[in-house]
């Protein structure tokens, strides 16, 4: 009870318009090949992950404790539904994984569970999670972004929609926030089972921004 209270409470979500596409922003597909390429190569970690996490889920002796403790992460985040499973999976991977302001990799989920990670092992981890806790492919993204908190500073997150709403789920905070009400936010990319696209509504020079490492976040 204390822990669904807990869910509940750092599930604040502003909630304005419906949104078809994250941020209320149309996107098309990216000619950016270096963010193509870091993509097409984690799809292949994260088919390679969900494996193993099959594996452990029929041996104990699996050889991942990374995909024991996501496994853990994920039943319990089970026990609820909604936006209360959203935000469960939001803290506990919060909390999984130790901040570090080292530049880090675009690692495969349980390689980020694994070792202190940045704001895109959070992310990645997350959308891995999201989807065996039973969300579509088409109902979860990765999104680069600005933060005009930290505009010199690229950001990656995760967003789930829930409700025709895209909310995002941010290793900076506990509270899942609609999209399109996250006026300190400015969409870069998104990646998902489709590819990578670029959110059309930014100048070309936001729209290179990717090209160069992620800071610790």
């Amino acid at each position: 009870m204390k822990l669904a209270f807990a869910v509940a409470a750092m599930t604040i979500v502003l909630a304005p318009a419906q949104a078809i596409e994250p941020f209320g922003i149309a996107t098309t597909p990216s000619q950016n090949t270096d963010l193509i390429t870091i993509w097409h190569h984690l799809q292949t970690g994260l088919a390679e992950d969900d494996l193993v996490i099959t594996r452990c889920r029929t041996d104990p002796n699996c050889g991942s404790s990374a995909g024991q403790r996501l496994i853990a992460i994920i039943d319990e985040a089970r026990r609820y539904s909604g936006r209360k499973r959203i935000g469960h999976l939001n803290r506990a991977i919060n909390g999984a994984i130790q901040s570090t302001r080292a530049i880090v990799p675009w690692l495969p989920p349980l390689a980020a569970l694994d070792q202190p990670g940045d704001c895109k092992s959070y992310a990645i981890a997350k959308y891995l999670a999201l989807g065996e806790a039973g969300i579509a492919a088409s109902d979860r993204r990765l999104v680069l972004l600005r933060s005009v908190n930290r505009p010199t500073e690229t950001h990656l997150v995760a967003l789930v929609r829930d409700d025709q709403r895209w909310l995002i789920l941010d290793n900076r905070t506990l509270t899942l926030v609609d999209s399109t009400a996250a006026h300190l936010y400015m969409p870069l990319y998104e990646f998902d089972a489709n590819g990578v696209r670029d959110f059309r509504s930014l100048p070309l020079d936001e729209l290179k921004v990717a090209n160069t490492p992620l800071p610790g976040s």
